[in-house]
């Protein structure tokens, strides 16, 4: 009988043991949202703004309206770092925050948050034989290489330019130009 009781405990012993190692299912996480809120310089929501939501240069993304209150909603998206553009005429985010420049987490609501600013385009082209130092209030001491076109998109209004040789330095030229609304303005060094 002794032998019965202790085979029924070894037997009911090892049933509970593998009953506690049995694989428990993990739950599924959803996907990652996004939602970005935009605003102008004064603070205003921005609705009817186009938002293009991509991975790199060469995704088409996904495109969204935002709505009355400014905000505009990514649903079931990747675990992938993703950016933005949002444009409502000549207003872009170019500006302001385009990433989170951070995986996105499953099972999450990320925000993120753009102001909105008038903004032209500025293309400064060097046609010099040797390299040259750019600056202004939107890019200090950027070297512009021969042949190398670098495109930025300042805030409209006026900018003075600042150039010179990296084989002279302090000796320079200075520009004023004025970025309009959704324009471009080009500038070849030397000018």
């Amino acid at each position: 009988m002794n032998i019965k009781i202790i085979g029924l405990i070894f037997l009911m012993a090892t049933s509970l043991l593998f009953i506690k190692c049995t694989k428990k299912e993990q739950p599924i996480l959803s996907k990652p949202i996004l939602f970005i809120t935009l605003k102008d310089t004064a603070g205003n929501n921005i609705s009817g703004a186009t938002v293009r939501l991509y991975k790199n240069d060469l995704d088409t993304g996904i495109i969204r309206i935002s709505d009355t209150t400014g905000l505009v909603k990514f649903y079931n998206l990747e675990s992938e770092v993703y950016y933005w553009l949002a444009e409502k005429g000549c207003k872009t985010n170019r500006n302001s925050q385009t990433t989170l420049n951070r995986i996105l987490i499953p099972g999450a609501v990320l925000y993120g948050n753009s102001v909105l600013s008038e903004t032209g385009t500025l293309k400064i082209t060097n046609t010099s034989t040797e390299r040259s130092k750019v600056s202004d209030s939107t890019f200090f001491n950027l070297t512009i290489s021969l042949d190398t076109p670098y495109i930025t998109y300042p805030k409209v209004g006026s900018h003075k330019i600042h150039s010179e040789k990296l084989s002279t330095p302090g000796i320079g030229k200075d520009t004023l130009i004025q970025i309009q609304c959704g324009d471009t303005t080009f500038i070849t060094l030397p000018y």
